[in-house]
Order: C-alpha cells, then structure tokens, then sequence
C-alpha cells in the first residue's frame, strides 16, 4: 500500500471523526463545551485522546471517568473516545475551540502550538528521569505554563506523563551524535524535537503518528523516537531492530479541558473533576513507570538495545538551549533552575 493511499483513507477517517462528534453533541442532553451554559446541573462531557487501548494515557482516561462519575454521584458523566476515534491530537485540539469537544488528554507538542512554553518541558536532557520531571511540572514553572494555556482559552486539569523519549532506526545502531546524521527521523509536530534532532544533524521529519508504522516499514522514514510504552503498544519494535535510550527529552501528556466547559460546571463539580484529573494523573504515572521497566525488558527478545554515552548527545543540543532562551529567558531559566535544584536526588 502506497503512503499517498493511507493518507487518504486518513483524511477519510478523520471526516468521518468529525461527523461522529457532531452526532455525540447533538444526541447530549447537555450536550459538548459545556452544554446551555448554565452553571451545574447533569453535565455530560466528551473526552478525546489518541492512544491505543493498552497505553497509560488511554487506561487514565478511562480511570478518569470512572472518577468523575463516582466523585459527582453521576451529576457528570465523561465518555471517553481514544485511539484516534475523533481525529488526531492536532484535530482535536481544533475541536477543543470550536466547542465540539469539551476534554482531550493531548500531546505536548501540538499543545504548544499555542502555549509555545508548553514545549519548555521538552529540553533537551532536561531531566534525569519522569520523577524528577514530576517535580517541576507540578512546582511553580507548570503552574505559570498552566495559567497561559487559560488565556488562550483551555484550562490543564493535570500535567500527565509521556515519558522520558529514546530513538529506535531501522539499520543502524544509534552510538555517537555521528550516527544520526542525515537519518531521516520521524517526529511529531513539536518543534523542540525537531531542533533537538536538526541540532544532532539528523534530518526530522514530521509526520502523523498513524502513519508511522506503514513509514518505517516501507523505508520511508530510517527511525523515530518515542517512549518505550508508546513503542511497544504501537509494535513499532516489529519494523525497527534498534533502541538507543538516548533520553533526549521528557515529555507531558496535558490534560485539558475548555473554558466553557470548565466554566459550566458548578464549583462543587470542578472541585470533584479536578480531584479525578489529579488522581488518573497519579495513576498514569505509576502505570508508566511500571510500563516502561515492563516492556524495556520484554523489547530484548526483539530489538537490539544500546546505552550510548550521552555527553557528546548534551554537548551537540546545547544549541537548542540558546534559541529558546531567545525567545522565553524567564521562563527558560525558571525551569532549569528547577530542575537543577532537585536534580541531584535523581542522579546515580
């Protein structure tokens, strides 16, 4: 099957996504992005996301509900559509503003895309690990992050995890920065992974996640990264022989919610949503963790897995640290002086 022909059937997809939300609005009593706008009462809210049925993010969304219902004696209803059902993660986030979706437990780099301090949690080795990510996500830089995502319209209920990212390629064994170089690498539309790998000399190439298996199979692309749960839950390991855990970058999973939705709920509701966001937070986070220990080990049987020495990877993405601190000082300086602060707790 040719790409041009999957993208096709994609955009085929995602008109059909779009239609299918309508139809939940319409059927809804109260209906997506809140309902009549009236403050409490039984509200039924629509969450989407783009994980597979195993992944954390897509067992947390489920858990969430499960919360909401129990928090609020039912006077709020979530139901969850995952995998892609109302289009992609950029997709939604269209159909988070346009009030035909109220939630959508989203990615990092297309929250950024209008939150660009969002992507700040992205720097390159950053982090030691997700635990010490956590420290600072949930510190004062996430809270600030958090109050410019509700200017623009959209509130984070919880900063969800999406795990520290390594690279898999196809052929070649990822050792040095050296290696990278000219490989064609898939990544999402953020551009922090897309300076990182330009800034390692590699050749980024942003595509749909749904795409990337059909890529990397047919050569299309050398590699991709992503989080160990992400590669094993998309079988990625079946069409890639190499993982380097490089730990380029962390990455959050926000959980998001728009304003008129939010607004819409009473205040004994939003306190009993925000108690459920911050529990599947917690939640998903262990399964995480969990998760990525889990399958690192059951990845042995099929790939060949590499430690390389990470120096000359942070030497040659220094760079990436300079242009953002162009545009964001503050709030660069905020976040590393954070995570320096702890960081010493996180190091072997």
């Amino acid at each position: 099957m040719k790409l041009n022909t999957v993208r096709t059937s994609t955009h085929r997809r995602v008109r059909s996504s779009v239609l299918a939300i309508a139809v939940v609005a319409g059927l809804s009593l109260t209906g997506c992005g809140g309902g009549s706008g009236e403050e409490g009462g039984d509200k039924q809210l629509l969450l989407g996301h783009g994980a597979s049925p195993t992944n954390p993010r897509s067992e947390a969304a489920d858990f969430f509900a499960e919360q909401v219902a129990e928090n609020t004696d039912s006077s709020v209803t979530v139901q969850v559509q995952g995998a892609e059902q109302l289009g992609s993660d950029a997709e939604m986030m269209v159909s988070l503003a346009s009030g035909t979706l109220d939630m959508t437990a989203n990615s990092q780099g297309v929250v950024s895309s209008t939150v660009p301090e969002v992507a700040l949690f992205g720097l390159p080795f950053l982090f030691e690990t997700s635990k010490h990510a956590h420290t600072v996500v949930d510190g004062p830089i996430g809270d600030e992050i958090a109050a410019k995502a509700e200017e623009e319209g959209f509130k984070v209920l919880a900063w969800w995890d999406n795990g520290i990212r390594h690279v898999t390629t196809g052929k070649t064994p990822i050792s040095t920065p050296e290696d990278l170089a000219g490989l064609k690498i898939r990544t999402p539309e953020d551009p922090m992974t897309i300076d990182i790998f330009n800034a390692l000399d590699a050749n980024p190439t942003p595509m749909a996640f749904n795409e990337l298996y059909l890529a990397l199979q047919q050569g299309a692309v050398d590699g991709q990264e992503n989080p160990i749960p992400n590669i094993h839950a998309n079988a990625l390991h079946e069409v890639q022989g190499h993982l380097a855990l490089t730990g380029h970058k962390y990455e959050v999973t926000p959980l998001v919610i728009s304003m008129s939705s939010w607004e819409s709920l009473s205040p004994e509701q939003q306190e009993a949503v925000q108690t459920a966001a911050d529990e599947a937070r917690d939640m998903q986070r262990d399964l995480m963790e969990e998760q990525t220990e889990e399958l690192r080990t059951e990845l042995e049987d099929s790939m060949e897995i590499t430690t390389p020495e990470l120096a000359p990877f942070r030497d040659a993405t220094t760079g990436v640290y300079d242009k953002w601190s162009a545009d964001y000082p503050e709030f660069v300086e905020q976040i590393v002086d954070e995570a320096d602060a702890t960081r010493a707790e996180f190091t072997g």
